[in-house]
């Protein structure tokens, strides 16, 4: 922990180089491509304009001026950023970057940037709230609201069963919440039914990275973008989902020797960039996957001597991919076959390929197949566990990847698999309980809200995420929110979905706890706590600790802080791919991060994973998979001619429950809107600005029409962040629930819809 009464020089007070190319040069660089970053290291609330640390902390009064810092890990996408909350008399007034994080070098988003003003912002939930008999919240204790919790939850299991009991949780929490709230739903309480939002953005990547490689964990680190000599990016939109990974890819495209493939139907930022542009039709990745394979193998540039010792599967995939000419491919996908043959020729013949992808190839009914395609490439030509080389799917969420390998939803703690009686065995043994505690297979999210339809499910406990605006077909999700028998909702902010709860427990956010984040590279980053928990609130890890006691599972949670629940989770990743045994608190702090796996002190970390060419299967050889391409499961046609496709803004994330509070951003994106293509503009008479009403077959909203070429003709974008506490209807009213078969995950990326002017 870093503790001074005034800021430290830093490189942003000299010339130095930013990733690789001169500071100066960086920043003009990524400021032409609107990447809205800043090297400057401090900006206190109410600043005006950004400034390097010497000039913030001299323009502050003496009562305004810092008094400690404290370190920290940003709490937006899982990019990562190392960073330092100022604070001053208790409370926190500025936030600064790293200089000396790997990640991001001192440099931070515009979110990232102004975070501060969000921790003590109007909304925020500093009473726990009980519904009372006249339908209306109320402020109550905390012994009043675990009685209510526990004696309802004990009520429900007596009657019912704990398969009656459900939990739905986040992206967000500490790795050491995730890691307590799964002993507490799994072990004390013995549900089957515990998922998160993870479920609507990584669980195809991690479907992938599983079926391929054995494992979910992305191979990759980000010091790979330095060493490429091609990026494939499809379905990513660096510049408004992850600012500081767009200008890293910056820095390499400008310093030259590097080529750049974006596959998107969305002309993004990256476009203008991109020596290859293949603006594909929604939901037909497969397909030109496919075609690139069929490229790479026709023109002789498969790595046979990787292939034979390092993998299976691939005369299936030969066989398959014969079929899928870029001519046929062209056809599916809408593009030019030239340039089919062109991608898929530069893949083969690339020394080193980096692929980037995010939601727009996870959030699709075929997310699985398309990632299991770019590994099938990136193993055909041996690109795998190189540097610069790799499949490499960016997390949006900070934690989602402590979601996944603490056991907060679909799986075990350290990457342990549900469906194998020995991973649950050595669960069960760990913690005390039976084998026949543990559910056999896991259940995905919108099986429980399906649950709670049938009746099946009594109880749910939403924690840190607002399904009431994300949820596909949001109308039919809040309707079913509605009827459970009991709801609560645990946040840091009010938002759509604590309207609804009977019960609302107000936890601590970031900033006010401790512990640590995983990032996409696998890199696990602390965060010192700095203020106090806002009100009385508790952070999510002492609510999990005491309902765990409260429920009579004492012997559970011995657990005295995060640090307790960190060391026993890591002693339980002994010989598991995510080995964390080898990190301490004060080393993250001290060597900004670790990759795992991380097996003892000595151990620097991993940047790559199958450096060695063994994987995570039993055999240790990595699987090709022959998935051919199948059509979206709804598509334009008469009455919804259009194709509608959701995603983010620079400015904002999620449902806006932190960036709507935050008025350095929020002023730069106060509403939402809809971009609509100028051919189609024209012929249904709409202009920049003019109100519009989008319809599906589930819902409709209205808002203001952007007319821009960053859509293709007949297709649609809505950013997916706003809901009815910032003034629109979620676009996932109008979402379906088409579902990726293997993984589960909605396709919220290809809706057929109609427009119409207002």
């Amino acid at each position: 922990m870093v503790d001074t009464a005034t800021p430290p020089a830093t490189r942003d007070d000299g010339p130095h180089r930013l990733f690789g190319m001169d500071r100066r040069r960086f920043l003009q660089v990524t400021g032409t491509a609107g990447l809205g970053l800043t090297a400057a290291s401090a900006v206190p609330l109410g600043a005006r304009l950004l400034a390097p640390t010497a000039a913030a902390a001299a323009a502050l009064t003496p009562a305004e001026r810092v008094e400690r810092w404290t370190t920290s890990t940003c709490q937006f996408c899982a990019t990562g950023c190392g960073l330092q909350i100022g604070t001053t008399a208790g409370e926190p007034v500025m936030v600064r970057g790293n200089p000396d994080h790997p990640v991001n070098q001192g440099l931070l988003c515009q979110k990232s940037l102004h975070q501060a003003e969000v921790v003590r912002a109007e909304g925020r939930l500093g009473d726990p709230q009980l519904r009372d008999a006249d339908g209306e919240l109320s402020a109550v204790g905390w012994d009043r609201a675990f009685d209510e919790l526990v004696g309802r939850l004990r009520a429900v299991i007596d009657e019912h069963g704990p398969q009656a009991v459900a939990i739905y949780n986040t992206g967000q929490l500490l790795q050491e919440e995730f890691y307590t709230l799964s002993k507490l739903a799994r072990g004390a309480i013995k549900t089957p039914n515990l998922d998160g939002n993870p479920r609507l953005c990584m669980a195809s990547a991690v479907t992938g990275y599983q079926r391929s490689f054995g494992s979910d964990g992305p191979p990759n680190a980000y010091a790979d973008l330095a060493e490429t000599d091609l990026v494939y990016l499809t379905g990513a939109n660096l510049h408004e989902a992850h600012p500081i990974l767009g200008g890293r890819l910056m820095a390499r495209l400008q310093e030259g020797g590097c080529k750049l493939i974006v596959a998107d139907p969305r002309a993004v930022q990256f476009t203008r960039l991109a020596d290859l542009y293949l603006p594909i039709r929604p939901g037909t990745d497969v397909a030109l996957l496919n075609a690139m394979q069929h490229v790479v193998i026709r023109d002789g540039l498969v790595d046979r001597a990787y292939l034979d010792a390092h993998t299976t599967g691939y005369d299936e995939v030969a066989a398959l991919v014969a079929d899928w000419t870029p001519q046929r491919a062209a056809e599916v996908c809408g593009v030019p076959a030239a340039d089919i043959e062109t991608a898929g020729r530069w893949f083969g013949e690339a020394n080193a390929t980096t692929s980037l992808w995010t939601m727009g190839i996870n959030q699709q009914t075929q997310g699985v197949a398309a990632v299991n395609q770019m590994c099938n490439l990136h193993l055909m030509t041996g690109q795998v566990g190189r540097p610069g080389a790799g499949p490499f799917s960016l997390t949006g969420q900070p934690s989602s990847m402590d979601f996944r390998q603490a056991g907060g939803g679909g799986s075990l703690p350290g990457y342990r698999s549900l469906a194998k009686p020995e991973h649950r065995q050595q669960i069960a043994d760990a913690w005390g309980i039976e084998l026949e505690d543990l559910p056999e297979a896991p259940v995905a999210a919108h099986r429980i809200w399906e649950g709670i339809e049938a009746g099946d499910i009594r109880f749910l406990w939403v924690i840190g995420t607002n399904p009431a605006v994300t949820f596909p077909d949001t109308r039919w999700a809040t309707e079913v929110l509605r009827n459970v028998e009991t709801l609560v909702v645990q946040d840091v902010f009010e938002t759509e979905t604590t309207e609804l709860a009977d019960l609302v427990l107000p936890a601590a956010m970031w900033g006010e706890k401790a512990g640590t984040f995983t990032n996409s590279e696998r890199r696990v980053n602390v965060l010192r706590q700095a203020v106090q928990p806002y009100g009385r609130a508790r952070s999510d890890f002492d609510i999990f600790v005491e309902v765990g006691r409260r429920l009579g599972f004492a012997e559970m949670f011995p657990f005295a802080t995060t640090e307790d629940a960190f060391d026993e989770f890591k002693a339980l990743t002994e010989g598991r791919p995510c080995d964390l045994r080898g990190i301490t608190y004060d080393r993250l702090e001290a060597e900004h991060g670790l990759q795992w796996p991380v097996p003892d002190t000595a151990s620097p970390g991993t940047p790559r994973l199958y450096t060695e060419g063994r994987f995570n299967t039993e055999d240790g050889r990595a699987v090709l998979h022959a998935m051919d391409y199948v059509p979206p499961l709804e598509a334009p046609d008469a009455s919804y001619p259009f194709w509608l496709n959701t995603g983010r803004v620079q400015e904002h994330w999620h449902t806006m429950t932190k960036t709507g509070r935050m008025p350095s951003v929020l002023k730069r994106s106060p509403e939402n809107y809809v971009e609509v293509n100028p051919d189609d503009a024209r012929r249904l008479g709409i202009r920049s600005g003019d109100r519009v009403r989008l319809r599906s077959r589930r819902g409709q909203m209205e808002v203001p029409a952007r007319v821009t070429a960053k859509v293709a003709p007949g297709s649609l974008f809505v950013p997916m962040h706003f809901g009815p506490k910032f003034g629109s209807r979620p676009v996932n009213d109008l979402t379906g629930r088409f579902f990726d078969e293997l993984s589960f995950q909605p396709a919220l990326k290809h809706t057929a819809a109609a427009l119409e002017l207002l």
